[in-house]
């Protein structure tokens, strides 16, 4: 099966310089496209660590044929690009046949029809097993995949499931009907259970990652960038800068930039009072400062200029998008200055 991301990545590396390509689990294409100049050290720019978190794909994809500087810029649309495809492109897939579910019901009923074991099945999580992949819903949770994740680290790490699981992939539907260019199946959160707990495309720093998340990791080891920016989003309206830690001088010139043009564009930005409620260190509006909210900037943050980007994912798909690109065009832009 074709899908509309994977054409588009087929005529960008046409275009684009194809700097890393792998496969993951799926066999689908993790890509690394090279877009700019020659000037190092180069900026690197991901998305998708959560498939969940659809607009950070789309803005890295329009971003490729937007950048105008002299750096080099490295571009990872989707780091889980069988997560982004959702659960009927997976289950047809894995089926060798074309699947169609609407509902979670439906997926349910569909999953034990083809001989999945279900190893939970109850009103606030359902864990199924089909040829050694999981398949993980709460039809009860207000907060969709995020929500059953929660389930799955009290029901199988909490519960001690997990000797008898193994180390296994489980996808989990995005469950969120109401946002746009999500839905309730058209999107999967990836994490493995391992003897660890539950990882996810966060973790990065540890011993033990998910493969497709290695795959990123050695990419990073091999080079030395000059800055970072990983797209994700958050769960209201207002677009934020997540830090690590305290910014450099460099690195707020870069950011008084974004969030200047971020509100020009007209995306609100989300308040220190929001900020702080998610447990963050809010520095002003649109600011917050904590690690363990976002693996890669964690990871990066001692070798390169390290932000993540947040839009919420209570605005319309095309705000969010393009509040994504104006923010990493504008960091690009204040780079050079901030390296002055």
């Amino acid at each position: 099966m074709s899908s509309e991301y994977l054409r588009m990545i087929e005529a960008l590396r046409k275009r684009y310089k194809t700097v890393l390509y792998e496969r993951d689990w799926l066999g689908l294409p993790i890509v690394v496209l090279k877009a700019g100049g020659r000037e190092e050290p180069p900026v690197l720019v991901t998305a998708g660590a959560s498939a969940v978190e659809a607009a950070g794909v789309y803005a890295a994809l329009e971003l490729v044929m937007q950048v105008d500087v002299e750096r080099a810029v490295y571009i990872l649309p989707s780091r889980d690009p069988t997560g982004l495809h959702g659960a009927v492109y997976v289950l047809s897939e894995m089926l060798g046949e074309e699947v169609h579910v609407d509902t979670l019901s439906e997926l349910r009923e569909l999953l034990k029809s083809r001989g999945a074991e279900v190893v939970i099945d109850t009103p606030t999580l359902f864990l199924s097993m089909l040829k050694g992949v999981g398949f993980a819903f709460s039809g009860s949770s207000r907060e969709g995949a995020y929500g059953t994740l929660r389930q799955l680290e009290e029901k199988v790490v909490k519960g001690g499931l997990i000797e008898s699981l193994g180390e296994v992939r489980i996808l989990i539907p995005s469950q969120m009907p109401n946002v746009e260019g999500v839905g309730l199946l058209d999107r999967l959160m990836t994490v493995m259970v391992c003897e660890e707990g539950i990882l996810t495309y966060e973790h990065i720093g540890g011993e033990k990652v998910i493969p497709e998340v290695e795959v990123l990791r050695r990419f990073i080891q091999g080079r030395e960038m000059g800055m970072v920016i990983d797209l994700h989003e958050g769960v209201d309206r207002g677009f934020y800068v997540l830090l690590s830690e305290e910014p450099l001088s460099g690195e707020s010139i870069i950011i008084d930039l974004v969030l200047d043009q971020v509100a020009r564009y007209g995306m609100q930005l989300a308040t220190q009072s929001a900020l702080g409620e998610s447990g963050l260190r809010a520095l002003s509006d649109g600011v917050g400062v904590g690690k363990g909210r976002c693996g890669l900037i964690d990871f990066t943050v001692e070798r390169s200029y390290s932000f993540a980007f947040f839009t919420g994912m209570n605005a319309p798909l095309e705000q969010r998008v393009k509040a994504h690109l104006t923010a990493c065009i504008s960091a690009l832009n204040a780079y050079a200055i901030a390296r002055l």
